[in-house]
């Protein structure tokens, strides 16, 4: 009893200090949940660049090309000219992982990058693969990055522990936080419901070869960008966390076991930027959930409410392009807004996942950006967002929204939704 009660006075003391950082906001009540924010701009049919309006899905896939290129230059950093990923080694880790469910691999997975005509710049992660035992032949993979290694994500003894460490083991202050404030399924989703409904689920831990932390990140993103010469424009830790989603498909696409048609990208807050990125720039990717992916995420850059441009560019430097600090308080000349990436991921499915106290994340600007990339959808013909307000949750629409109560984290009501919104597309 005595130890409960100070888990439970520990966990407040975590909570208030994420309060006071800025991590939580909890303002929004259920009242604010129809949307009273203006349009998201520019209207993403409208002339971009040198190029007129779209009109027809030509002018889309001329525009396509165009839309990346800024968000690259002005957002998330410049992608390498080349790059290259094989698996170096792998090993069985179990084949009745959870009573038999799955048959669990741990792949040893070689990265590379290019820039110019520097010599190519490589890394390793371990990435593991779980396929459910009960599929013949192949299954929709869930493909996750996640804020804990991967031992955490799938807990067996047999599964490596990176050098890098991390912070959700034991009873430190870190591992309490994760798991009292941020919901159970932060570091562990719910495997067994995961493999009983036929989906295999791949996961790695992208601080293996990008940190997330300000000087080893950066540090990291040097290295593997040696070859790109304008600082401005060298690619952050988002671009790279996408660019590794790309890199681990590049190694799927050779497992029998994992249907590539069926491919879909999960991430939460950052990790939730890093899947929408690489759906954006990996066709790929047959779907994404994007679970409180914020400021840089689905979340409008401009017209802000939560986390600015310059509060997120401060706090973690090495998130992204140097010259998306730079439209900081000025966020109306960005040529480019998250709705615009969006709708790079027409007409796939997609689901935005939010909490109604996680003002800071920007609920009501990720809506907002959700209706400015509905006619993408529209115009591909696909349903997209089907949904007036915020609450109305439709699994079954292309572009599907949903909300629930609480605050930043993955919890128990998280899935159900995920779950509804896998069935309505993924469930042959």
């Amino acid at each position: 009893m005595m130890q409960d009660a100070k888990r439970i006075r520990f966990s407040l003391i975590i909570l208030c200090f994420f309060l006071v950082t800025g991590c939580v906001r909890l303002t929004m009540s259920w009242a604010d949940l129809t949307p009273d924010r203006p349009e998201a701009t520019p209207e993403v049919l409208a002339a971009f660049d040198d190029q007129g309006r779209v009109l027809t899905t030509a002018d889309w896939q001329e525009r396509v090309p165009a839309l990346r290129q800024a968000f690259q230059e002005h957002v998330y950093g410049i992608l390498p000219d080349e790059s290259g990923a094989r698996i170096v080694d792998r090993r069985l880790v179990a084949d009745d992982l959870l009573e038999g469910r799955a048959r669990l691999e741990e792949l040893t997975v070689e990265v590379s990058a290019r820039f110019g005509e520097v010599p190519e710049r490589a890394a390793t992660f371990k990435l593991l693969l779980a396929t459910p035992n009960a599929v013949k032949g192949s299954s929709p993979l869930i493909l996750m990055e996640t804020f804990c290694p991967n031992h955490n994500t799938i807990p067996h003894e047999g599964v490596s522990r990176p050098d890098t460490g991390g912070g959700c083991d034991g009873e430190g202050p870190m591992a309490m936080a994760v798991t009292y404030v941020f919901g159970r399924y932060i570091a562990t989703p719910p495997l067994a419901e995961i493999f009983d409904r036929g989906y295999a689920l791949a996961t790695f831990y992208p601080s293996e070869f990008v940190p997330d932390q300000a000087g080893a990140g950066l540090s990291a993103l040097r290295r593997f960008s040696d070859g790109h010469s304008d600082d401005e424009t060298r690619w952050g830790a988002v671009a790279a966390w996408g660019w590794g989603f790309s890199r681990a498909l590049d190694v799927l696409a050779q497992e029998p076991t994992v249907d590539m048609a069926r491919v879909i990208a999960y991430g939460h807050s950052r990790y939730g930027k890093a899947a929408l990125f690489a759906a954006a720039f990996d066709e790929r990717i047959a779907g994404v959930i994007a679970h409180q992916s914020g400021t840089g995420g689905a979340a409008l850059s401009r017209d802000k409410a939560g986390e600015s441009v310059g509060e997120i560019t401060d706090a973690y430097p090495h998130w992204f392009a140097r010259q998306y600090a730079a439209y900081a308080g000025q966020e109306e000349k960005l040529p480019v807004d998250q709705h615009q990436l969006l709708a790079l991921i027409a007409p796939r499915p997609m689901l935005l996942g939010n909490a109604r106290r996680d003002v800071w994340s920007d609920p009501e600007g990720t809506f907002v950006a959700a209706q400015g990339a509905h006619p993408v959808y529209d115009l591909l013909g696909t349903s997209g967002l089907q949904q007036t307000d915020l609450k109305a949750f439709i699994p079954d629409a292309t572009l599907s929204f949903h909300i629930r109560p609480g605050t930043h984290g993955v919890t128990e009501d998280d899935w159900p939704a995920f779950f509804d919104f896998l069935e309505a597309h993924f469930r042959e």
